[in-house]
Parts: C-alpha cells; structure tokens; sequence
C-alpha cells in the first residue's frame, strides 16, 4: 500500500483541516504587535518582534494555500464547516488576520492594502453571519464566546483606519463592533449562566471574552485620543481588567483540557489585553510597570506554548483527523 493510502486509511486527509487554525495569524501577529510596545516601552524586542511578524505571515500564507487545497480537493466537507452555525463564526479570523498583518506592516500603501482589505472582507463576513443568524432558528447552547470574533474584527479596524486619517471609517466600525459585543457580551453570559456548560473543546474560547474591551479601548483611544481623563476608555480596559481576572480563576480547569485548535483562542485576547495594558500603565498607572512585564511574559510564554502543541499535532497528523 502506498503512503498516501495508509495516510488515508488513518483518517489523515486535508479534508479534516480546521478553519480554526486561522486564528494562529491572530495571536501571533498580536504578540508581534506587543513585542514592537516592549521595543518602544523598554528598547529592547525589536528583532523578536520582526521575527515574530514574519512568521505570522508564513503561517497565514500556509493556511490560506492549504485551505484553498481543502475547498479545492474536498468542497462538500468545507461548504459544510463555513456554513456550521459554530464554526462559520471563525471564518472572520482571515480578515481579522489581514487587518493584524497590515498592522504589523506599518505606515505605507502595503499596510493600507492589507488592513483596507481585511476590513472589507470583514464586513463582507460580518453581514453574512448576522444574515445566517437572522434566517435561522439556532438553539441557545449553539451561542459561545467564538461569536464575538465577527464583532472583535470591526472593533479593531479604528486602530489603522483612524491613525491612517481614515476617521469615518473608524467610527462605522467601532460603531458596529461596540453595538454586536454589547448583544453578544449579554447572550453569552446569559448561556453560560443558564444554559449547559460548553463542551469540553469550546471551553478555552471563554478567553475570547477578554479581547472586546481590550481592543475597544486601544480602538477609543485612537478615534479620541483621550487617556487621562476619557471616562469611556477606563469603563472599557477595567472591563477587559475584571475579565482577564475571571479568566484567571478559571486556570486550574482549563489546563486540564486536552488540545484542541481552540486553544488558540488564549492568544490574541491575550495580545490584545497587553497592548490595552501598555497604553494605560504609560498614561495612567506607571508605578504597576512590574505588572505589564509580568503579563508581557505571561502572554509570550502562552502564544509560543499553544505554537509549538500545534506544529506537533501537525506534524503527527491529530488535526488532519475526523474529530
């Protein structure tokens, strides 16, 4: 028997590839983004983040050619997980990952196409997911932290959409984005509250709770460019605060979960907080500087943790298999 065929026997195929896995850009280009902070806050990082950077692109280049394979080769098995009334929700994680990348690429006509990109795309998505919620009858357990990565995405766009002078299109998108977290934030806590608990492979997306208030802040700070006396932006990092405090009691049970492409969803939130985090030390708590090089440390460690978990379960074909 051939190699493809034995590989193929063991359920290994590029048809079991999960979308999910896209949201490996996400935190990888968000740690890019928070070693270019360490860089500018304590003049040190700046080759780590480079590096970092760069290998959020090859790992976004690499999905989206090994996904294009996967809708090429086995068309029925990716219709089916785009269209999954919970999976569809990690579709965004492509434009969110554009917007990331153009971030990264700083001031110039590449960043411009990649974040306007992204975000079009993103607005693309996001209007059809709210349609498919909107058409369909979903089951309330159906609901979980994963939603918000459609909201998420537009709440980043103000960041280089207004530093670009792109102002209205800022504000459309903190608009729409504050508007569907404020829903989901209720919805969400309202299942988990009263519905069943979340499966066991859902569970690390309760980090995904963490990324709206964090990146709401970053976001507000860059349509107003208030700090010090902005009432709203302390309302939205003390609400990213008290989540990253819930999440905390939550470590010894998550640690427990075995892997799964979800894990990724401890990563981006993770950036996103300690970028909210050096923005608000520089301005208005500079005596709790020891703390952000804590959680500077703590979002590293995690993002590199669940990388190398994933490079292995790849390598030894656990996420080319049927779940």
């Amino acid at each position: 028997m051939k190699n493809d065929d034995k590989a193929e026997s063991a359920g290994i195929s590029i048809a079991n590839l999960p979308l999910p896995l896209f949201a490996g850009t996400m935190g990888l280009a968000g740690l890019a983004l928070v070693w270019h902070q360490v860089e500018g806050f304590w003049g040190r990082g700046e080759a780590f983040a480079e590096v970092i950077g760069v290998l959020a692109a090859i790992v976004f280049v690499a999905m989206l050619l090994a996904y294009a394979s996967k809708l090429a080769l086995y068309r029925q098995e990716s219709l089916a997980e785009i269209t999954h009334p919970v999976r569809l929700n990690f579709l965004p994680a492509v434009s969110i990952s554009l917007i990331l990348l153009g971030m990264l690429a700083g001031p110039g006509q590449l960043s411009l196409l990649l974040w306007g990109g992204g975000a079009a795309l993103h607005l693309a998505f996001m209007l059809g997911i709210v349609t498919s919620w909107l058409l369909r009858q979903l089951d309330l357990n159906m609901l979980n932290p994963a939603w918000f990565i459609p909201a998420v995405g537009n709440v980043l766009v103000p960041i280089p959409a207004a530093n670009a002078g792109y102002t209205e299109v800022a504000w459309f998108f903190f608009a729409v984005g504050i508007f569907f977290w404020l829903i989901l934030m209720t919805l969400c806590y309202h299942r988990l509250i009263f519905g069943a608990n979340l499966p066991e492979f859902l569970q690390p997306t309760l980090a995904v709770l963490l990324a709206p208030p964090a990146v709401g802040y970053l976001a507000w700070v860059s349509l107003t460019g208030e700090a010090e006396t902005d009432i709203i932006g302390r309302m939205l990092y003390y609400k990213a605060l008290f989540t990253f405090f819930l999440l905390l009691v939550q470590v010894p049970r998550l640690v427990k979960i075995p892997f799964y492409p979800s894990w990724w969803a401890y990563t981006f939130p993770l950036a996103a907080f300690s970028l909210a985090s050096f923005h608000y030390v520089e301005n208005l708590a500079p005596n709790a500087e020891p703390l952000l090089m804590a959680l500077v440390g703590l979002t590293t460690l995690v993002i590199l943790w669940v990388f190398v978990f994933t490079v292995v379960a790849l390598l030894n074909g656990r996420l080319l298999k049927p779940e």
